[in-house]
Parts: structure tokens; C-alpha cells; sequence
């Protein structure tokens, strides 16, 4: 196949604020020590993390004709992702995010969709998509024509054609939570799921019964992402929980989408699954120290160092 990871769903623009403990009064002028761009959203950085380890990788979506949308097409392509599927239009802006951190690395977000809403089904060229071994669903709720029913069309056609599928969950803040994802989950082999978001998508509190939730569904490997407590992963045989490393938090903002890249990384090259794991794991250190989730990793075998002396 063409492709390791094709990916489709959310591209932004991360205007980056730090530190960022309390905003100046209404109309005073507050300075900020670390203002910074970077590319963000589910299926960007987990594509340019995935090519930064040595993987095969696409983007497909749309971008503005703006600013933004320059800066986030030369991202995608320094980071050797492919965007020949890449539209632009001038109808919507590029989407957008600007990101207030605080001291210890707490992100609070103001989020422009822009483009990301005007993805649709009718967009999607099967021909490219089944090039990939994964294809990877990056942003229900920020791809809001995907959600649902169409995106279950897809990943239902494209595991016809011998293609694998993985879903990164994203919080909903209108509360439709499950709705949006329901129709894919019989068709999905993987899906990533933060714990917070998790408990409102599923309903269950521990991540053991999160896992078992989904793949309820039959989805064959549940990821669920804890943040400062590692990551709990079970599949039909195997069920395990690999605590954070210890490191200095600068931004937290990226790494749960990171470590998904990580983990594709490792699925697509036939590693076993707690190999993938570790690996996903380790990303996800790498990528806190930094500000930033797509441009933190240099490579497969640097990462692999850090997984060897890094503490856990």
C-alpha cells in the first residue's frame, strides 16, 4: 500500500499563549513572556507524528486560502505528510485555536471550526483512501458533517476494500457525545478515547469499562488516554495500563494526538501491541516538554532512546 496512516478530520492553526494563570482586566493590555504557532488538531499532528517516526502519511481535508491556511499546507508538507488531497477554498477560513497555558502546562482553548465543518462524505475519494493500511478519523464533533451516519458509510466501504479503521474521539461541547461516533464503532479496529471524554462518550467511569464499551462494539483494540497517568489499552487477549513518564509538563496541548500517531506507527509495522504502546507512551512525554503537539519528535530511533533510559 501507498500509505501507512491516511488521515482525515481536524487541521488548525495553534496560536500559543504561555504562561497563562489569569487574563489582564476587560480592555488593559497584558504581556505574554511565550507567544508561539504551531500546527494542532487530532488528524494533522497524529499525521506528521506518524511521518516524523518514519511512517507513510496523508492528510486529506480542506484549508483556507488564508494565512493560516499557507502556514498549516507548508507544516503538513515540511513534515513529509502528503496533501495531494488537500483542497483549498476561499469560502471559510482556515480553522483556527488560540490556546491559553498555564504554569503547569493546563490548556484552555478558543476554538474557530472554520473549514473543518465544510468537510463532507461526497468529498472523500475512496481510490486514495484504500491506499492506506489505517485510516484514521481524527475529529468527530470538529468534522461535524462526518459524524454519524457517514462516517459509519465509510469506514463500513473501506474495510470492504482491506482497509483497517481508528477513531480519535474529540470533546463535544453540545453534548451529542455517542451519536456522533455510534455508526462507525462496528466498523472500527482502533479507537482512542481520553478518559474525560470517554466517561461522557460511554457512560462508564473506570477505563477498563470504557475499553470494554467499545469494544462492545467490536472494536478489536480500545486506547484510553489518562493524561498525567499513562495510558490503559485492552484488545481481546491482552489488557494493560503503562503510567506517564516523569518529565517537566511545558504544554500538554498535541499529546494525546501524538501518541496516536505513535501507536499507528507501531500497529501499520506489525509490532505487537504493547510494543505499541510504550511507544505511544513515550511520544506523549516527549511531546509535553515542548510546546506543541506535530513538531516535537525528530525520530523513530531518538524515541526509541528515550524509551530505553526514561523513567516511568
Amino acid at each position: 500500500m501507498a500509505f501507512d496512516v491516511i488521515t482525515v478530520g481536524i487541521v488548525c492553526a495553534d496560536v500559543m499563549v504561555r504562561p497563562v494563570d489569569e487574563l489582564p482586566p476587560r480592555g488593559h493590555l497584558g504581556l505574554a513572556p511565550q507567544l508561539e504557532m504551531h500546527l494542532g488538531g487530532l488528524a494533522g499532528v497524529t499525521a506528521c507524528v506518524c511521518s516524523q517516526l518514519g511512517g507513510k502519511t496523508a492528510f486529506v481535508g480542506l484549508l483556507g486560502q488564508d494565512s493560516f491556511g499557507d502556514f498549516l499546507l507548508h507544516t503538513l508538507q515540511s513534515n513529509g505528510v502528503n496533501t495531494e488531497e488537500v483542497r483549498r477554498t476561499d469560502e471559510l477560513c482556515s480553522s483556527a485555536t488560540v490556546v491559553l497555558i498555564s504554569k503547569d502546562g493546563e490548556r484552555t482553548f478558543l476554538h474557530h471550526v472554520g473549514v473543518n465543518a465544510a468537510t463532507t462524505e461526497a468529498q472523500l475519494d475512496f481510490d486514495f483512501l484504500t491506499q492506506a493500511k489505517v485510516l484514521h478519523w481524527g475529529g468527530p464533533v470538529v468534522t461535524p458533517q462526518l459524524d454519524g451516519p457517514p462516517m459509519g458509510r465509510v469506514f463500513e466501504a473501506i474495510r470492504e476494500r482491506g482497509c483497517k479503521t481508528a477513531i480519535d474521539t474529540c470533546f463535544d461541547g453540545e453534548g451529542k457525545w455517542l451519536s456522533r461516533i455510534e455508526p462507525a464503532l462496528p466498523h472500527t479496529n482502533i479507537i482512542f478515547s481520553s478518559l474525560e471524554e470517554a466517561r461522557y462518550y460511554t457512560g462508564q467511569h473506570d477505563p477498563e469499562d470504557i475499553a470494554d464499551f467499545y469494544r462492545a462494539y467490536g472494536v478489536e483494540i480500545a486506547v484510553i488516554k489518562l493524561g498525567h497517568d499513562g495510558i490503559f489499552v485492552k484488545s481481546a487477549t491482552e489488557k494493560f495500563h503503562l503510567p506517564a513518564y516523569t518529565v517537566d509538563v511545558v504544554d500538554t496541548t498535541g499529546a494525546g494526538d501524538a501518541a496516536c500517531g505513535a501507536f499507528l506507527y507501531g500497529y501499520t509495522h506489525n509490532w505487537d501491541i504493547p510494543k505499541c504502546a510504550h511507544l505511544a507512551n513515550a511520544v506523549g512525554a516527549l511531546t509535553v516538554q515542548h510546546m506543541g503537539g506535530a513538531e516535537s519528535i525528530r525520530s523513530l530511533e531518538e524515541t526509541m532512546q528515550f524509551m530505553e533510559r526514561g523513567t516511568c
